[in-house]
């Protein structure tokens, strides 16, 4: 049972890491401009059509886009931090202690991940309000680093 949450919670967290780093890449090789239909008549003529409404406003703007893309990658690396945080808390812990440094990735999964970085993540996925998105994005960055900081505390690691 233990295992199979662990399994299922590393997915959880590395899964934006991996869509943040495919929306870059598509970012990066996508086409400067979308492409415009054409009709070839009978008589061999080439009628050229502008671009629909609908298709421009799907699209985001160049700003917008960045703001996207800015926000997926800052959930991906949130996301990353919780990884981390496992690996740091488990060569740093009192090997004669009761474990209770392993609460503080509990704690960040429960209480900073699922209610912050993964909504961020999930409307910057889909293109909605990004600037709530951005906005929860961050309020989720100072809360790691907050957490971060409370742990290099409790542990009696310099922090500097």
């Amino acid at each position: 049972m233990n295992a199979l949450f662990l399994l299922a919670a590393v997915a959880l967290v590395l899964w934006p890491v991996l869509v943040a780093l495919l929306e870059l890449y598509k970012a990066l090789r996508s086409p400067v401009a979308e492409p415009t239909t054409f009709t070839l008549t009978k008589s061999g003529a080439t009628v050229w059509h502008p671009p629909s409404q609908s298709a421009t406003s799907k699209s985001l703007s160049r700003g917008d886009e960045r703001l996207r893309l800015s926000i997926l990658l800052a959930c991906g690396i949130e996301a990353a931090f919780i990884v981390f945080l496992a690996v740091f808390l488990f060569q740093h812990a009192d090997p004669h202690g009761d474990g209770m440094e392993m609460a503080a990735v509990g704690f960040a999964f429960m209480l900073i991940f699922l209610p912050f970085t993964l909504p961020a993540f999930i409307l910057a996925r889909h293109r909605r309000w990004l600037v709530a998105a951005a906005g929860v994005a961050a309020l989720a960055a100072v809360a790691y680093f907050a957490l971060w900081l409370e742990m290099v505390s409790e542990l009696g690691l310099p922090k500097s």
